[in-house]
């Protein structure tokens, strides 16, 4: 039996060899992964005895995955690290078509005329291309140059950039300067993705990034948060806002339990690409 795409604890029973060697490496690894967002550490022996395979076969596997930045290996096993993530490149790749949808309905909300401010987020890359295919006119304002550079497809957008230290690999702008320039602008909404999430807010891994969606959401009258279901759970470095300042989250998949709870007490809306619900028409502005 071949491992489905997505994979809940306990779920992960041994399968045939299949033809593919790197499928099924990386369909065991995605299940090592699964195991670790369930409970914050594993021994190797017991991977192991869950999948079937040799010692030295997840002990491969715990190395790659440590390398990718995606688990802590430790001496015997693994260990859910304080979430990171893996380089822009290969997170453009990753959980693309989740994206893409979550992009999409995010994209919707923005009606024609409005402003909108863009964090760095690969999941707000994906909401870009969709507005840049709805051709409506926006005003977008973002230290993301791949936002920038997609909405350029729309002739109807006008694009603010804004200026600051470029960081190398992630290719934003961020510093004094980039803060000092939001302050100058009022936007209908703000838009940012989220590296965890958990009861108490949202979280990016890059404090840097973190402080410009912040500015953001206070000069905006409407705070969206863009993130799939992988991130749930996984609190970060550094919190971009707790869930009193969040009008909305958009998601794949809403989440369950204390997430869930804290989101409903709180007042937040949930709009799923599996389970739509409206929007919430009555926000409060944010100061």
């Amino acid at each position: 039996m071949a491992f489905a795409a997505r994979q809940t604890p306990g779920d992960c029973m041994a399968e045939p060899n299949i033809s593919s060697q790197r499928r099924h490496r990386a369909a065991r690894q995605d299940c090592i992964l699964t195991e670790l967002r369930a409970q914050p550490s594993m021994r190797a022996s017991e991977l192991a005895q869950k999948l079937d395979v040799s010692h030295e076969t997840i002990r491969r596997d715990i190395i790659d995955l440590d390398r990718r930045g995606l688990l802590r290996r430790t001496y015997g096993g693994a260990e859910r690290p304080l979430r990171i993530e893996a380089p822009l490149a290969e997170r453009r790749t990753m959980h693309v078509n989740t994206r893409h949808r979550i992009g999409a309905e995010a994209a919707a909300l923005v009606g024609p005329g409005e402003v909108v401010m863009i964090g760095s987020e690969s999941t707000c890359w994906h909401m870009v291309r969709s507005l840049a295919a709805g051709a409506q006119q926006v005003t977008a304002i973002t230290n993301y140059h791949s936002v920038a550079e997609a909405l350029c497809d729309n002739p109807g957008a006008q694009i603010i950039t804004l200026g600051g230290r470029l960081h190398p690999t992630e290719r934003y702008a961020w510093g004094p300067q980039a803060i000092e320039e939001l302050t100058r602008y009022r936007a209908n909404w703000a838009m940012f993705g989220a590296s965890g999430i958990d009861g108490s807010g949202v979280y990016d891994i890059d404090d840097h990034a973190a402080g410009i969606c912040r500015r953001m959401f206070r000069q905006a009258g409407r705070v969206a948060v863009l993130a799939d279901s992988s991130k749930f759970g996984m609190p970060a470095l550094a919190r971009i806002a707790s869930w009193p300042e969040i009008d909305l989250l958009v998601v794949d998949t809403p989440p369950q339990g204390a997430i869930a709870a804290t989101l409903s007490a709180q007042g937040v809306r949930i709009l799923s690409t599996s389970k739509k619900t409206q929007p919430h028409d009555d926000a409060s502005p944010h100061s």
